[in-house]
């Protein structure tokens, strides 16, 4: 697209970053629903987080071992 023109891609089987970008893309015109988005964010932020902490604190291999 040249420049000036807003685009948004997703990738092809990626139905869940689609709908994350639509709804912060409705959220514009919908205070609930952009509250509702900035929840999500928060919950999968800190869903990071304790992930990051359990990598940490037992190392890759048995973080990988402990998903199965």
């Amino acid at each position: 697209m040249p420049r000036g023109v807003p685009v948004a891609t997703v990738a092809i089987n990626n139905a869940t970053n689609a709908g994350l970008l639509a709804v912060r893309m409705l959220g514009v015109a919908d205070p609930a629903l952009q509250a509702r988005m900035a929840q999500f964010q928060e919950d999968a932020r800190n869903t990071v987080l304790e992930k990051t902490e359990k990598l940490e604190k037992v190392g890759w291999e048995e973080y990988l071992n402990s998903r199965e």
